[in-house]
């Protein structure tokens, strides 16, 4: 152990009462607050992008495949699954594909009508994000040739059309200067808080807008890619499956010019207001951490002030600016320990408990949630309280440089 932890650890932060000092108080409780705001503020802008990006990935893909329509050519805007299937096996094995077709339809009641598109869906789409969002009825099992005009319906669209469950709707498909009808049964309801897409979108099989036309099975409006990963891992799949189907046109292997589109693109107002909120996450550690740095130099000018006369004692003694500089920087560190310790403490039980029992609440309306989201990941909390030490300790080199400037033979007999 050296000298200069020894010395800091002889010396108490408390009044020769016993009492802990005013000052200690008021460092720590500062310290604390300004760890907690830390800690939930980054639970709060991880947790929130994370849920509104999940909710984008399950309204738009993240890898969109689409075919480009020659003129007079309507079917050369199809997707022909069989088609591109080779260019897929270039994709990650956790990946997977499903045809889709999203059909314009006006919605009626006999008292209501609205417009909406019908998002036809293969036998391999994943129902996860809308059984996780389904708040009445059940996903129907498209299997059975019974339920061709099953439907998941939002919310919102239940509301304007004043419909409930298990009732049905007419749905008018507009094409080749005529219409078609079906009534449409509602299955289930579901409710993701995003309005954008809750107000269009309804679930249904793709069997449901292939027989208006009479298309094969295997054909498809776009081709949708999900399980990817990360945003990079999006980006490099998209160059890597565009460059493959760029190549198979020109080797002639398939007959359709293809394009692939990430969903930071169909999305992109949607990802760029999320860039936006990490200045916000930057402003309030900026602010915070200012403060920490503030509370901790004061604190340790009230510990030098408090032993004046010991540290001219030290000095007779042949103790260097040095060790006594470093003896107070560590006793300092002592109170930031102690704000850290309270602080994280007090942060993750908050983040804990929110994800309990979301006892936060939010207005969808305006923030496509309904409760505050907390996230934080074990790598951030350990750079986040690394990061306050590393800076304390910076910061609290050049004031403890007062102590240079103390004479000894002044200050030995300062009460």
């Amino acid at each position: 152990m050296s000298l200069a932890i020894f010395i800091s650890r002889r010396l108490t932060l408390r009044s020769p009462s016993g009492k802990a000092l005013s000052g200690i108080i008021i460092a720590v409780t500062g310290i604390s607050l300004s760890v907690i705001v830390m800690l939930i503020s980054i639970a709060v802008m991880t947790g929130f992008k994370q849920e509104i990006r999940n909710k984008i990935m399950g309204f738009d893909a993240q890898l969109t495949v689409s075919s480009h329509q020659s003129d007079n050519n309507p079917e050369s805007a199809l997707v022909d699954l069989n088609e591109i299937r080779p260019s897929l096996e270039a994709l990650p094995p956790q990946a997977s594909a499903s045809l889709t077709i999203r059909q314009p339809a006006i919605l009626k009641t006999p008292t209501e009508f609205t417009g909406a598109i019908i998002k036809g869906m293969s036998k391999d789409y994943d129902w996860k994000f809308v059984r996780d969002n389904l708040v009445e009825g059940v996903i129907p099992d498209y299997s059975a040739d019974s339920t061709l005009y099953h439907i998941v319906i939002s919310r919102n669209l239940s509301n304007t059309l004043s419909v409930r469950l298990g009732e049905k709707i007419d749905a008018y498909f507009l094409g080749d200067d005529t219409y078609r009808t079906r009534r449409l049964k509602i299955a289930g309801i579901y409710d993701s808080h995003f309005s954008e897409y809750d107000n269009s979108i309804i679930f249904g099989t793709l069997k449901l807008p292939s027989s208006l036309v009479g298309l094969d099975e295997n054909l498809g409006t776009q081709l949708e890619i999900y399980g990817l990963g990360n945003d990079t891992d999006i980006r490099k799949c998209a160059n890597h499956l565009s460059s493959n189907l760029m190549d198979e046109l020109y080797t002639g292997h398939i007959q359709r010019l293809y394009t692939v589109t990430d969903v930071h693109s169909t999305a992109a107002l949607y990802f760029n207001w999320l860039s936006l909120l990490d200045m916000n996450v930057v402003v309030i550690l900026t602010i915070m951490s200012l403060l920490t740095c503030l509370t901790l130099v004061s604190s340790l000018f009230i510990l030098i002030l408090r032993r004046v006369n010991m540290i001219g004692i030290l000095k007779a003694l042949g103790a260097t600016d040095a060790l006594i500089r470093r003896s107070f920087v560590y006793l300092t560190m002592r109170i930031l320990a102690i704000g850290l310790l309270i602080g994280n403490f007090i942060g993750l039980a908050v983040i804990l408990l929110q994800n309990k029992t979301a006892f936060i609440p939010l207005n969808p309306e305006a923030y496509y949630l309904d409760h505050v989201p907390m996230t934080l990941d074990i790598t951030s909390l350990l750079i986040l309280n690394v990061g306050i030490v590393v800076v304390s300790l910076l910061v609290l080199i050049i004031p403890s440089a007062i102590i240079t400037t103390i004479p000894p033979s002044r200050v030995i007999k300062y009460e």
